[in-house]
């Protein structure tokens, strides 16, 4: 006897059975409106979100990944998918879990279709929600026919459609907030993962470093310091980290160029270290090599480098080789990929990709991006970085680098920092040793002449 027929059986001696009353496909299209609109409309994912209650979704991995999404948007003022994420893992929903897996699929098969699958999950949400009704008054019916249908049956099946009613209410948003409500969601609200880099200028605003899961791009005009800043951060959280592994895109600089910059970095940060100038750095002086020498004997191998041409898919490859957590991409304009007709669709696939790696591989992303020309920290939101108008709404952090006539004091105006204070950092950019400090420290006076 075939299951099919073993089920139909079932069926036929319990009427109530309403193991069979399980919408898997209009839950996952419910799913994966909120999720791929997370970050892009979130007033759309909340919209949807609130159409349906956890206890409305029956599948058997559907309905935890709902149960998560749905305390995410409770608790955090501005969520994003990284926060889902991260509350994937805080219960135990990693890497090769089935939920986990439904999260990757929703997030990558609808990617650039959200208007359409915010669509369709309105559309699944109008049957999940007809689904548990039905269930629900089965249950009821259930109650009256096993006691003989008294009176009292009669009035607990009454009442049991009136909570399936209340039910239907309370996640069309019908229920009114309290005081209570607030509290909750202040108390159970959890950053979500970062990768410190050290660097207190950077991690105290940030609270606690780059994103995990998320894009933190760094715009500018040529000069500003840009790779030095991605950089420094990079050496930064390799040495205060000895378990973390990270990737860079050398899409600009060549492996001369930046064996060159690191040396200089290193020596302003290891022990022992004489100063390295730029120009000592170009004369391979033994305290340049000294510093390098350095350098690899704390972070050894963990700086992994994907050389141009770069793809999305080459960084991807190395990220999953090594286990990175942190991946650098210097610049977002020299990457190739996709399919678009002209430039400005393909970074923006390309954008899309890099939020994807982000997510999927769980990692923290600093994109490095060239600014429009026309650009400054004063740009509307959407038009900063050049030829790609996503970058600003897909990223978690977004900074847009100013600097003076001398090219010392650099400003990295906030633009956007999800679900944190926008806090400006004011900075002090050594071109000789190229890393940054927070204005007003002499901590570069050993390069002074003299």
């Amino acid at each position: 006897m075939s299951k099919t027929e073993r089920r139909r059986q079932v069926r036929a001696r319990d009427p109530f059975d309403v193991s069979h009353l399980i919408c898997q496909a209009a839950e996952r299209q419910l799913l994966a409106g909120v999720l791929i609109n997370l970050d892009s409309a979130p007033a759309a994912a909340r919209s949807i979100m609130a159409e349906v209650a956890p206890e409305m979704l029956y599948g058997e991995h559907t309905g935890p990944l709902f149960t998560i999404t749905h305390r995410v948007l409770a608790d955090v003022a501005d969520p994003s998918r990284a926060d889902v994420l991260a509350a994937l893992h805080r219960a135990g929903r990693g890497q090769g879990d089935d939920v986990f897996n439904l999260f990757v699929d929703a997030v990558t098969e609808w990617a650039g279709m959200e208007p359409q699958a915010a669509r369709l999950a309105r559309e699944a949400a109008v049957e999940v929600q007809a689904n548990h009704e039905r269930r629900q008054a089965v249950h009821a019916a259930e109650l009256v026919a096993r006691s003989g249908g008294s009176p009292d049956d009669l009035t607990g099946m009454i009442g049991q459609l009136e909570r399936v009613q209340a039910a239907t209410n309370a996640a069309a948003g019908n229920r009114p907030l309290t005081l209570l409500d607030a509290v909750d969601a202040w108390a159970k609200h959890e950053r979500a993962p970062v990768v410190p880099t050290g660097l207190g200028w950077f991690d105290g605003p940030t609270e606690g470093g780059l994103p995990v899961g998320g894009i933190t791009a760094l715009v500018a005009l040529p000069n500003a310091g840009k790779s030095p800043l991605a950089l420094q951060m990079t050496l930064a959280a390799l040495i205060s980290d000895p378990a973390l592994r990270a990737v860079w895109g050398l899409g600009e600089m060549t492996l001369q160029a930046m064996a060159r910059r690191t040396a200089c970095v290193a020596s302003t940060m290891l022990d022992g270290c004489d100063p390295v100038t730029m120009q000592g750095a170009g004369d391979r002086t033994d305290a340049a090599r000294a510093a390098n020498v350095a350098l690899c004997g704390v972070i050894g191998d963990r700086l992994a480098i994907v050389p141009a041409p770069l793809t999305v898919d080459r960084i991807e490859e190395r990220v999953i080789a090594t286990g990175a957590q942190l991946v650098v991409i210097d610049y977002l304009q020299l990457i190739r990929g996709g399919d678009a007709t002209d430039r400005v669709q393909e970074l923006e696939h390309i954008i899309g990709r890099i939020r994807d790696l982000a997510i999927t591989r769980e990692c923290a992303v600093v994109c490095i991006s060239s600014m429009a020309r026309a650009a400054g920290a004063s740009t509307r939101i959407g038009s900063c970085a050049k030829g790609a108008t996503e970058i600003d709404y897909a990223v978690e952090l977004l900074y847009v680098g100013e600097a003076d006539a001398n090219g010392h004091d650099v400003t990295w105006r906030c633009l956007k920092a999800r679900n944190l204070e926008k806090r400006d950092l004011l900075l002090y950019f050594d071109g000789a040793s190229q890393t940054f400090s927070l204005r007003g420290f002499d901590e570069f006076s050993a390069f002074a002449p003299g």
